[in-house]
């Protein structure tokens, strides 16, 4: 019995190009999130040092940041499961 052809490496690169795109995409994806994270942690640590109280504005966009950055985090929750299963 003859053994199978070794697969053709100039097939395998696009799968292997796709691969890196959504890697180097993924990889990109935690550096925003990641800057974006340590942006609302500077702005939690001097909302604690300020005596003032939020205003109804500062509220609102703080509850609309917080709630972006979570859903940016459930996506890229999601691109790590997809890419990890395949």
């Amino acid at each position: 019995m003859m053994p199978d052809d070794p697969p053709n490496p100039v097939e395998t690169l696009p799968m292997a190009c796709k691969c890196n795109e959504q890697w180097v995409k993924l990889c990109d994806d935690f550096v925003d999130l990641e800057g974006e994270c340590a942006l609302l942690y500077e702005l939690l640590i001097s909302l604690n040092q300020r005596d003032l109280p939020l205003d109804a504005v500062s509220k609102h966009g703080l509850d609309r940041f917080g709630s972006q950055l979570k859903a940016r985090m459930a996506t890229f929750k999601q691109q790590l499961y997809k890419l990890r299963d395949g």
